[in-house]
Order: structure tokens, then sequence, then C-alpha cells
């Protein structure tokens, strides 16, 4: 199958799977110990609205209402499986199934956190720029963008290696440059991990690293 199909290839074999081989991550999943959540908390941001893409079962979005009382907190995603975990375990967070090219549920400059957790990676080449452009649509100005990713010293586009009957890929990049080099959005954190162990990584095993980046939408600091 060719990767302009890999949208649906993916809704059809990989997004229940993914969330059945990832489903002990919920198990060890401690809300102190995020870094996505802590970033939230260190920069005193208290959002009202939050949107995570790729959500799975809405684990981290419990444990941000839970630290934000007032927050109101939307997971996206494509596993039926992992919306219905999430609906039964964690009520307070609200599921939208679907994709990142479409986020039609929401409005315009509506949302004061977006969270895409390794969702850039396997997203169409060809509809890539329609997720960032959803993405920018619903991020209000002045909003945050929280990207966690694979970290990667190049571009590179992989055999994806979970899927044997069809032609499917990832592509790792630094995906926070796409928004920085636009000069709309600024980099005001980001941090180097090691995926197996999930400790910051200053080595040089660039195949086992992933980064968290904290942009800020600012659409007038560069036209002054």
């Amino acid at each position: 199958m060719e990767n302009n199909h890999q949208k649906e290839a993916f809704l059809a074999y990989e997004a229940n799977a993914w969330f059945e081989r990832n489903k002990v991550v919920i198990d060890n999943y401690h809300p102190e110990k995020d870094r996505v959540i802590s970033l939230i908390t260190e920069y005193g941001l208290k959002p009202e609205k939050v949107l995570e893409i790729g959500c799975s079962a809405g684990y981290r979005l419990n444990g941000l209402k839970e630290k934000i009382s007032g927050t109101q907190v939307f997971g996206l995603e494509p596993s039926t499986e992992a919306i219905e975990y999430g609906r039964k375990n964690y009520p307070n967070v609200n599921f939208v199934h679907g994709c990142a090219d479409d986020l039609s549920h929401f409005e315009d400059n509506s949302l004061d956190v977006v969270i895409v957790g390794f969702v850039f990676y396997v997203i169409d080449r060809n509809i890539f720029y329609k997720v960032v452009s959803e993405i920018d649509r619903v991020l209000k100005n002045g909003g945050i963008l929280i990207i966690v990713d694979f970290f990667s010293e190049s571009s590179l586009k992989n055999t994806y290696q979970h899927i044997n009957s069809f032609s499917a890929y990832s592509f790792k990049q630094n995906y926070d440059e796409v928004f920085t080099s636009s000069k709309l959005y600024y980099l005001l954190d980001k941090s180097t991990w090691n995926h197996s162990h999930k400790v910051l990584d200053a080595t040089n095993n660039y195949h086992d690293k992933y980064s968290i980046s904290l942009l800020k939408k600012d659409l007038d600091a560069s036209y002054k």
C-alpha cells in the first residue's frame, strides 16, 4: 500500500493494535513524573481548554485535570478501543474519535494548549501541512503548543516496523522547526530524552531519543 493511503491503513490496522501494545503504560503512569504536565505547571499556565492529539485512553489529560481543576480537557484519538477504555476510567475527559487532519469539532482560536504526542512521525506527508494548519487554526494567539516526538539529527524515512502486511513509514525530524520557521511560533523549552529509559539523554545515541518541545504562538512578535 502506498504511503498516500497511510492514514486509512493506520486507522484500519494500527490504531487499536497500538493501544493494545502500549496499554501497559497506563498501569505505570504517574502524573507527577509526566514532563508535559510539569512543563504546564512550571510555566504557570492555567489553560481553560486543552486538546491532546493522539491522547490514547486520556490518562495524561486526566492527570492534568487533577492538577488544574478548572481546565476542560479534550482528547482526539483514532483508536476506538482506547476511547472505550478512557470513557470508562476517565469520565472527565471529553473524547473525540478522529485524526489530526480534521479538527472540525473545535472552533477557530478556541484552545489554550494543544499537545501532540507521537503523532507527527506517522502522518502522511501529503496531508502533513493540513494537520499543521488545523492545529494552528484551533490554537489561540498566545496559546501553547507542546510536541512530543522522536528526536533526529536529520530527516529520516523508515519502514514502520509494526506493520508487515503493507508498506508504511515513519518520518523522524525535529517537528518544532516546522512551526518556528514561520516566525509565528517561538520555542520556549526543549529537552531530549532516552526513549527506552525515559531519562534526560545527552549521548549520541540518536536512534533512541525523543524530544519534548514547548512553543508559544505569537502572531505579532516578528512584525514590530
